[in-house]
């Protein structure tokens, strides 16, 4: 039986401090770095690719944000938040990290297995007949199931300047991978899609610290409760990027051969209209973590100036947003991407609402997870997509009809989300009330 390990002495207030803020500076640095090469990415892409050839790389790049991000984002919550407590209590990690990592690998077997069944449709319906196309982004996912294991370790083990140091080196790869195939004048889309599957597990390699800094010794750990809190996260996860990513599916998917420049014209117009989204990212990093730590201290009044704070700031974004988009949004889609991408000014200006809509349900669902709702996130995060597929059917023009669909989608979704977090607010303030009467 392995014993546990030895806790670290507790650093002194200063050094606690000072460690959190260069923490979070690693961090949000790695962030912007990797932010900004993403959007630097597409720009490239786009412009050398043109919007037709660009389609089926768009589509790649969606599906790796929508069923990538969403099947596998969970891992690293579960690593981070089971690591950091069992640290925080002198505990080694090594049986949750067997668990997690077994889940990711019967996980990504299975997502390997239907990519395999369904690559004669994914080539033919998505990809424009590239069939290559296919086992690059099987690559790409197990880029992200890797970076979304170790993520998750580095940030459970406090290991912040190893976190955002992955988060540089990915995004000065993908940059610096995309501007040289540029550079060299290349027209074909899997080069591009391959710096997908190296940037990744290069930026692992790198600033990856040896195992033992990582996985500690530990007894065995029960493996049916972390399971359970896996697939809970996963089908919430899944579900919310899809909301978020769908709608170049959607396109691409009712195209025919007179749209097939469509799908590579909406996924930049997405691109340009969720800017405010990026600048979300800083909000939400910056206000939301203390959320769980009033409910810990029970401060019902803490909590609320909280989330009015974020809510406030994240509406002022989004709305924001929406309206510099609503009249900017066209000419920086043609000064940023070319003159061959132009998509209906009203199309980017309902993709930014569907954005600041989606902003406030994301708030929405990480203070309910703050107050333990995770179930009342699976269902606010399914309703949105039950909405978005009922609205992708209708009829209309195609980058019409898959904005109106985000846009219904993330709308549905607030509305459940925020009707659960009142009622949770609602029902922990009586049990405050009820405790100290």
């Amino acid at each position: 039986m392995s014993s546990p390990t030895v806790p670290t002495p507790a650093p002194s207030r200063l050094g606690a401090l000072l460690s959190g803020r260069l923490g979070f500076l690693s961090v949000a640095v790695g962030l912007g770095v990797y932010g900004v090469a993403a959007y630097a990415l597409t720009v490239v892409v786009a412009r050398v690719l043109g919007p037709e050839a660009y389609a089926p790389f768009g589509v790649l790049w969606t599906l790796l944000n929508a069923v990538g991000l969403g099947l596998f984002i969970p891992f690293e919550q579960e690593l981070s938040r089971t690591t950091a407590s069992r640290r925080a209590r002198g505990l080694g990690n090594a049986g949750a990290v067997r668990v997690v990592v077994r889940v990711a690998v019967v996980l990504f077997a299975g997502v390997t297995v239907l990519c395999l069944v369904t690559w004669p449709v994914q080539t033919a319906r998505l990809f424009h007949d590239d069939a290559s196309l296919v086992p690059l982004l099987i690559g790409a996912l197990f880029g992200l199931v890797v970076a979304y294991v170790v993520r998750g370790l580095l940030s459970g083990q406090g290991r912040f300047a190893n976190y955002g140091a992955q988060f540089v080196v990915d995004g000065l790869l993908r940059i610096l991978g995309a501007g040289a195939l540029a550079l060299a004048d290349v027209r074909q889309v899997w080069p591009y899609a391959l710096v997908l599957v190296v940037a990744p597990l290069l930026a692992v390699l790198v600033t990856t610290p040896r195992r033992a800094a990582l996985v500690t010794p530990s007894d065995p750990e029960p493996a049916a409760p972390i399971r359970r809190a896996l697939i809970a996260l996963i089908v919430a996860s899944l579900a919310s990027q899809v909301l978020a990513n769908a709608g170049a599916l959607i396109v691409q998917l009712r195209a025919d051969e007179v749209d097939r420049t469509l799908s590579g014209q909406f996924v930049t117009a997405v691109t340009v209209a969720r800017i405010p989204v990026f600048v979300f990212s800083a909000v939400q990093a910056v206000l939301l973590p203390g959320l769980a730590a009033m409910v810990g201290l029970r401060d019902a009044a803490g909590f609320r100036r909280r989330l009015v704070l974020v809510t406030g700031a994240t509406a002022a974004i989004g709305i924001g947003g929406t309206l510099l988009l609503a009249v900017w949004g066209e000419p920086l889609l043609t000064l940023v991407f070319g003159p061959e991408y132009r998509v209906d000014p009203m199309v980017i200006t309902l993709l930014a609402a569907s954005g600041a809509a989606f902003m406030l349900a994301q708030l929405a669902a990480q203070a309910l997870l703050a107050l333990a709702g995770e179930r009342a996130v699976l269902v606010g995060w399914v309703a949105g997509v039950v909405a978005l597929v009922v609205a992708a059917v209708l009829p209309g023009e195609l980058t019409m009809v898959a904005a109106v669909a985000l846009l219904a989608g993330s709308l549905v979704a607030l509305a459940v989300l925020t009707g659960a977090l009142l009622l949770a607010m609602r029902s922990w303030a009586a049990t405050l009330a009820a405790a100290q009467d």
